[in-house]
């Protein structure tokens, strides 16, 4: 039977939606598979399954947002040295995410991050330094932590070293 052109872009249409909605049923399985390995490991203590699990509940990617879940899951990764989980706690504390902002925390994690090469976690801290937020004003100190993790080319960090020179401040 021949089909005129609407018609079989019509067939094609309804076709690509069927496979669409299988794909979709198929990966949803595969994600909750997936999540329950994920969250095996992280009671296990496998840090980064638990910094993993961690930022899924902050975002609330795949899962409902659940920041107290969220800040248990990092906090568990970070006492463990994650720095990665040590970062997004000091996001948290910084941005207030679950918890009521507080700068010190931030700069505690950032630095704990920072210090183990993290370059965002540098970049932050330098932030604060320079901005005197958690911490007494230090121009070095943001120079500091700003040419490390410029040199791990992290743009911002070059971009902020640049108006500190131009501006002669702690250079």
């Amino acid at each position: 039977m021949f089909l005129t052109a609407p018609l079989r872009r019509h067939r094609t249409w309804w076709l690509s939606v069927f496979v669409s909605v299988l794909l979709l049923v198929a990966s949803l399985g595969a994600a909750s598979e997936d999540l329950s390995d994920l969250k095996r490991r992280a009671e296990e203590g496998d840090a980064e399954a638990q910094a993993s699990l961690g930022v899924m509940y902050a975002k609330g990617e795949t899962i409902p947002q659940d920041f107290s879940e969220a800040l248990r899951w990092l906090r568990k990764a970070a006492e463990q040295g994650d720095a990665r989980a040590q970062y997004d706690l000091g996001v948290m504390y910084y941005n207030s995410e679950g918890v009521a902002q507080d700068y010190a925390k931030a700069v505690k994690w950032y630095l704990k991050a920072a210090k183990q090469g993290h370059a965002r976690a540098q970049y932050n801290l330098g932030w604060m330094y320079y901005n005197s937020e958690g911490v007494v004003q230090d121009y070095a100190q943001a120079l500091k932590w700003w040419r490390k993790a410029a040199k791990q080319g992290h743009a911002r960090a070059q971009y902020d070293l640049g108006v500190m020179y131009y501006n002669s401040e702690g250079v």
